[in-house]
């Protein structure tokens, strides 16, 4: 069986989604949802290092893109959310 080993780019990637978990429960517990754009933000984030780590694996730049356009998307629609406030 392939050992599994642990890059730099993981270990981003798991603070960034422990990080948005921990908001996300933390708007839900105490029903306090201004914190809400910073979690987006971090969850796009989250799918950059994904599209990177994706790339680096296959060396294919489909899925790359993919993830790269959803977390462009992500921070566009959150950035456009808090100028309207």
């Amino acid at each position: 069986m392939k050992e599994k080993n642990f890059d730099i780019l993981m270990l981003f990637q798991l603070f960034f989604a422990v990080l948005a978990m921990s908001i996300g429960i933390y708007g839900k517990v105490t029903e306090n949802y201004n914190l809400l754009p910073l979690m987006l933000i971090l969850l796009s984030i989250m799918f950059l290092i994904i599209g990177l780590r994706e790339y680096k694996r296959t060396k294919s730049l489909l899925w790359g893109i993919i993830y790269l356009f959803i977390s462009l998307f992500m921070i566009f629609s959150v950035i456009e959310g808090i100028k309207r406030k």
